[in-house]
């Protein structure tokens, strides 16, 4: 007998303001909710959405908001993620990427760049981040940041997670 499958994590962006945005999540209303300054928050969550879709991750942010965690437990300060390994390394990668797309974003130099950083750590890349990889987390993250820079204030960006991945 096949195992039911739950419904998808929605999740909402809507422009509050110039500086201001709130994000919703839930699987079915009533919604949770969090009104967050865009300028710090907003592309962090977009990139743990284009990685966590592209790479299949269950056990990240979107995953584990998905599976019931609290908001304000993944987003605290000495969150326990050596208990869960897959969050750690995704808020390692979704932080250097968040920087790299700053600027002129080129998967494989990112990819060497974070493998020199990882090692001089003693860590290693996982092994599911490769260029291919990043290549489709960069398609996603334009048309991500790309549909945020279309809506209009008091409009919302719905997303669905798991994601299709652009496999």
């Amino acid at each position: 007998m096949a195992k039911p499958t739950s419904p998808p994590l929605r999740v909402r962006f809507t422009r509050v303001s110039p500086t201001r945005h709130r994000i919703e999540w839930g699987t079915r209303p009533p919604f949770a909710a969090r009104e967050l300054e865009t300028r710090s928050t907003l592309l962090h969550d977009l990139v743990h959405f284009a990685v966590e879709s592209e790479a299949g991750l269950r056990e990240s942010f979107y995953g584990l908001l998905a599976q019931g965690a609290s908001y304000t437990e993944l987003t605290q300060v000495g969150t326990n993620m050596a208990a869960n390994l897959e969050l750690a390394m995704t808020e390692m990668v979704v932080g250097a990427l968040q920087g790299a797309w700053k600027q002129d974003f080129d998967p494989a130099r990112f990819l060497a760049t974070l493998n020199g950083y990882l090692r001089q750590l003693g860590s290693t890349t996982p092994p599911w981040l490769t260029v291919e990889l990043l290549d489709r987390i960069g398609k996603r993250l334009r048309a991500l940041t790309g549909a945020w820079g279309g809506t209009k204030f008091g409009d919302t960006l719905e997303l669905s997670f798991p994601a299709e991945s652009g496999r």
